[in-house]
């Protein structure tokens, strides 16, 4: 059993003993809340802490994939083959556009670059 299959283990056993999430809106609560706690770790040097508070935002990830009936490791699997799509028409617009400096553009200017890319692949 992998660290992602014991995640939804321990989810799964919590749901078993009734505790759960009633809707997905107050797991989103949940991720906003992790993501606050990562946002104060972020301005201290403590990686550690900084780690933990990661892992708990992706605990609560799985928490809502699942919940949303949607299996987790299919859905990572799809993430990947999109950022993997769009990835590979961003850099055929680069090559288009003759951006061969494209590493040295600013992130707004990568960033118009990535919605290209997202208009592309959409057709």
């Amino acid at each position: 059993m992998d660290d992602l299959d014991k995640i939804l283990s321990d989810y799964k056993h919590a749901v078993d003993v009734g505790f759960y999430w009633n809707d997905p809106l107050q797991i989103i609560k949940q991720i906003e809340s992790e993501l606050d706690e990562v946002k104060q770790e972020l301005q201290k040097p403590n990686s550690e802490t900084l780690q933990e508070e990661l892992g708990d935002v992706l605990h609560a990830w799985v928490t809502l994939v699942d919940f949303c009936g949607f299996d987790v490791k299919e859905t990572i699997a799809h993430a990947r083959k999109k950022f993997e799509k769009r990835f590979d028409a961003l850099q055929e617009i680069i090559q288009e556009e003759g951006a061969a400096d494209f590493k040295n553009f600013s992130r707004d200017q990568k960033l118009a670059f990535w919605d290209k890319a997202k208009r592309k692949e959409r057709g």
